[in-house]
């Protein structure tokens, strides 16, 4: 009896070391950003971290190129990125969109991501995105039946990653001069009709039109209306009535709407840069935008606030709409400004857009500072004192930066130039280029 008492107690001891080396059953984990606007689940920490921050950049880059607000949808209906690591890596990841009482929801599956399957994966996340904007803005607390899941197309996708990748305007699509110089540019409204799930992939020439085309609709007066209608009105056969019924800014026939295109092709693709807005262009522009107009409701007067000082117009009604419109302001100038002032119109964007959202928290102190960085560029600026300074300071893409800086740290170590030298200069400038 001791003996059989001995072994059970020696068996259950065993099986209870057992049990504790044995992990409890883990909770699926999930990682969302500060908005709550997108959600990740599955995966480890590290995965879900990297994919949180690029969906989430990509997010700002499809919002901001296509001159959309950063609206902020409710917490509990965010979009759902789940890693499944039982789908296969050749499987393409496809968006889906259901409704339940709560309202409608987006989510997308994967397989754990790979360098091979990064491209795959970021074309989705786009598609997720322009799905978002044209579903949610009829999306309802109760849930709603009056929405269609949008046929994405090609050309805005193509567009789109490439703007992620390569966010220098001044980047011409110069593979279009043969297409120019031979006659084969292809009609607009072909380029309208191919959807992004045609499985044959865009070459080179294609994605320079297709970025072309983008900015050729990107430049127009109701550009931003006109993006939303395009992505909420299904593509019909008449591609030309369709592109007028999504921008009102296009009239006119096929031909003439051809002809227009194809100016704006080769007026594009024949630049080696864009001509952008030098400093003190820059500078008057940023001055402008951080004066708002408003009128007081109660006395009918009109007052110009600058930006800084909320208390004064965040309680008259309608400055919601007036600083997300200040804010795609400041994105639309952020490609024309001197490269210089990115991150400083990066932050007043971004005070409007909080500020609109009735968030004041930080706000004087960053401001502040955007200020102070915009007097350091303007000094910066004022020390070029020649055309070769000029060229690195204007013409440098954006990606030169680092080498700009220290570029002007070996400048600010310099003595002042004499007359003398600066006369030298002006003859060798001459001598070099006597057409000027």
């Amino acid at each position: 009896m001791r003996g059989t008492v001995a072994i059970f107690g020696l068996a259950f001891t065993l099986a209870t070391a057992a049990l504790a080396q044995t992990p409890p059953p883990v909770r699926p984990v999930k990682t969302s950003d500060q908005f709550s606007q997108l959600l990740v689940s599955g995966g480890d920490f590290p995965q879900r971290v990297a994919l949180l921050r690029a969906a989430s950049e990509l997010r700002t880059v499809v919002l901001e190129t296509l001159g959309q607000p950063q609206l902020r949808y409710p917490a509990a209906r965010p979009i759902l990125l789940v890693i499944n690591p039982l789908i296969s890596n050749r499987s393409q990841p496809q968006p889906s969109v259901t409704e339940d009482p709560g309202g409608i929801k987006l989510q997308l599956n994967f397989a754990p991501p790979s360098p091979t399957s990064a491209p795959q994966l970021e074309r989705a996340l786009v598609v997720t995105i322009l799905t978002e904007l044209a579903v949610r803005p009829n999306d309802t607390p109760t849930g709603t039946t009056n929405y269609a899941v949008p046929q994405i197309p090609r050309w805005l996708v193509d567009a789109l990653c490439h703007k992620a990748h390569n966010p220098n305007p001044l980047q011409a699509p110069i593979a279009l001069l043969p297409l120019l110089d031979a006659g084969r540019l292809p009609p607009l409204t072909t380029l309208l009709l191919r959807p992004e799930t045609d499985p044959i992939g865009s070459t080179v020439e294609e994605v320079d039109l297709h970025r072309c085309l983008l900015s050729f609709l990107k430049n127009r007066e109701d550009a931003s209306s006109g993006f939303r209608r395009l992505l909420s009105n299904q593509t019909a056969g008449d591609a030309l009535r369709y592109l007028q019924g999504c921008f009102a800014s296009i009239t006119g026939s096929e031909d003439t709407l051809q002809r227009e295109w194809t100016l704006h092709v080769a007026t594009n693709s024949s630049q080696a840069t864009i001509v952008a807005l030098d400093g003190p262009q820059t500078e008057l522009e940023i001055q402008n935008l951080l004066l708002l107009d408003v009128t007081d409701p109660e006395s009918g007067r009109h007052f110009s606030y600058p930006l800084s000082q909320f208390d004064d117009y965040l309680r008259l009604p309608g400055s919601r709409n007036l600083l997300l419109h200040r804010q795609l302001e400041f994105n639309a100038l952020r490609d024309r400004a001197h490269f210089f002032y990115t991150e400083v119109i990066n932050t007043y964007a971004a005070a409007c857009n909080e500020l609109a959202a009735g968030r004041t928290k930080d706000i004087v102190r960053r401001l502040r500072n955007a200020t102070l960085e915009r007097e350091s560029i303007a000094a910066r600026l004022s020390r070029i004192r020649d055309q070769l300074n000029w060229f690195e300071a204007v013409a440098a893409p954006r990606q030169w930066t680092p080498q700009l800086a220290e570029f002007y740290r070996a400048l600010d170590e310099l003595p002042p130039l004499s007359e003398r030298t600066k006369a030298e200069l002006d003859r060798a400038q001459r001598e070099f280029n006597p057409r000027r």
